[in-house]
């Protein structure tokens, strides 16, 4: 056995230690709940898809179905990732709730995030996801309490009463306007 082949012997060894003790703990998604409706009619027995895709590349995908009241969960997602501790490395997560119904496909919601821990403001929202297919996908911010300056963003056809700031082409002039003054 040559000196190459005991060395890569060795490194399967000790990969699953090596694994456990570089990783870090990254939270992709809190758990879910939502409501899916047409009109303010409750859509039963449909297909809803959640794609979360890390920085590492890997897309975890799952999916479920509303109930009879429109109702559907995802539970919270978890991985163990060594990315974080790799230095310059760009940390996001991807997440994408979305359903088709009549050959549309239609945005429960879309955003990134550039953290590995739960933010408790991204928790409100997607435990309150209630969509209805007839309401326009949106751009919208709501509230940052770590950052203030730097507001979170998402897109989505559900609706909140609190924390709910549409994006429109007039605010992203004034944003512009107000950069380009100071």
């Amino acid at each position: 056995m040559s000196l190459i082949d005991k060395l890569q012997s060795f490194s399967v060894k000790i990969q699953p230690f090596l694994d456990k003790f570089g990783a870090y703990k990254v939270h992709l998604c809190p758990e879910v709940k939502g409501r899916l409706t047409n009109n303010g009619k409750p859509i039963d027995c449909q297909l809803i898809s959640r794609s979360l895709n890390f920085s590492d590349g890997k897309a975890r995908k799952d999916f479920t179905y509303t109930d009879h009241n429109g109702n559907f969960t995802f539970p919270e997602i978890t991985i163990r990732s060594d990315q974080p501790g790799i230095p310059f490395a760009e940390i996001f997560t991807n997440q994408y709730i979305t359903s088709s119904y009549n050959n549309h496909k239609f945005i429960i919601w879309r955003s990134t995030l550039t953290d590995i821990h739960p933010r408790h403001e991204i928790t409100n929202k997607l435990s309150t996801l209630n969509a209805d297919i007839t309401d326009e996908q949106v751009c919208f911010n709501f509230k940052n309490t770590l950052h203030p300056h730097a507001p979170f963003r998402a897109s989505s056809i559900a609706r909140w009463e609190t924390d709910f700031n549409i994006i429109t082409s007039n605010y992203l002039s004034d944003l512009i306007d107000n950069v380009t003054e100071k």
